[in-house]
């Protein structure tokens, strides 16, 4: 894991979104600051109080509404400054709108737009819709800074989820590659050479990073680049067939989606069978999406003795998918006689 990639899990940076459901928020605010101040004004039960709650509650709710439209407005600026200057700068515009609201209704309701209060309820219920309106935007900004630092805990975990699953590899892959490339050396130096240099390019692959993504061109190679590495291992045992059908060149995917399956295909179709198999790889695509089977021999001995390491495989990608695609991508396997399908299908997007 990169070190950048340490100090956001470390210490997450709080990346407020001043739009993030506060309207609602604003919203429930002004209804319970109405009927606070409604109470408050209660003395003996008159049938007046249910108009001036009403008038309160249509006030507080364009405050409300008009408060929600100034943090859209100038959420990309709020989002520019650190975030205690942001909180601070949300806050004055949320008075500011405020004061501005009152002032215009008290104005037309009155007809005097001159900055006077001429009685001492028109003071003190000013003062009470200050009050209330300076606890509400309290609640309010706090609610979005526990929502920023929620969200920015759970992407950096999201980050780190993703690093952990596309960095697992199998070890008897390695170890296997390994003497694979040591039985070479002497006998043919120049293969070694080229199995090393594979090697080394699907290891730096396996430490990118997890969050960006690849063109789809970029993993057909890498997989191949897999295939030559056992090639060297299981020999006539192993034949490949790739089938490769209008693939889009700006199609990105997540790195090691294909790999991954790949292997499982010679760990459990290859390897168990004494005369090795075929692997055949599908990939065709549309103008919205890609599909991709792989097919390969799946013996009953290594369906028994490698059910559980194909199944983590399949969830490792399928979590990744899901990530990077939601609903849209999907990763499913089935069986007919003894050959093993695994389907991927995801959308086709430019790079994010």
């Amino acid at each position: 894991m990169s070190k950048e990639q340490i100090t956001a899990i470390d210490s997450p940076s709080v990346s407020l979104d001043y739009t993030d459901s506060v309207t609602g928020v604003l919203l429930l605010a002004a209804f319970l600051s109405s009927l606070v101040i409604t109470t408050g004004r209660v003395d003996n039960w008159q049938t007046s109080y249910i108009t001036d709650f009403a008038a309160l509650l249509a006030a507080s709710t364009l405050i409300a509404l008009t408060g929600a439209l100034v943090l859209k407005v100038f959420n990309p600026f709020l989002k520019s400054l650190s975030t205690r200057a942001g909180l601070a700068t949300a806050y004055l515009l949320l008075m500011v709108t405020t004061f501005t609201i009152c002032y215009i209704l008290y104005a037309t309701v009155t007809r005097d737009w001159r900055l006077t209060v001429t009685s001492n309820r028109e003071l003190l219920a000013l003062l009470q819709i200050f009050v209330i309106a300076t606890v509400n935007y309290v609640i309010v900004l706090k609610i979005l800074l526990h929502r920023a630092e929620t969200n920015d805990i759970k992407n950096a975990f999201q980050a780190a989820n993703l690093q952990a699953l596309q960095s697992r590899i199998r070890p008897h892959f390695m170890f296997n590659s390994m003497n694979s490339i040591a039985g070479l050396i002497r006998n043919n130096p120049e293969m070694a050479e080229q199995a090393l240099q594979d090697l080394a390019d699907l290891i730096r692959v396996l430490m990118a990073d997890a969050r960006k993504l690849v063109p789809l061109i970029a993993e057909i190679d890498t997989s191949k680049q897999y295939l030559k590495i056992e090639k060297l291992r299981l020999g006539d045992r192993l034949a490949v067939h790739w089938h490769l059908k209008s693939i889009p060149k700006d199609c990105f995917v997540p790195s090691l989606i294909i790999q991954p399956l790949l292997e499982n295909a010679v760990y459990h179709g290859i390897e168990p069978s004494f005369g090795g198999g075929v692997i055949d790889i599908d990939m065709r695509a549309d103008r919205r999406r890609v599909q991709i089977l792989i097919r390969n021999p799946f013996p009953d001995d290594g369906q028994r003795s490698h059910r559980k390491g194909n199944q983590i495989a399949m969830d490792n990608i399928k979590q990744r998918l899901i990530q990077h695609f939601g609903e849209a991508a999907s990763l499913s396997s089935s069986r007919r006689n003894d050959i093993h399908i695994t389907k991927i299908i995801f959308p086709i997007i430019a790079n994010r």
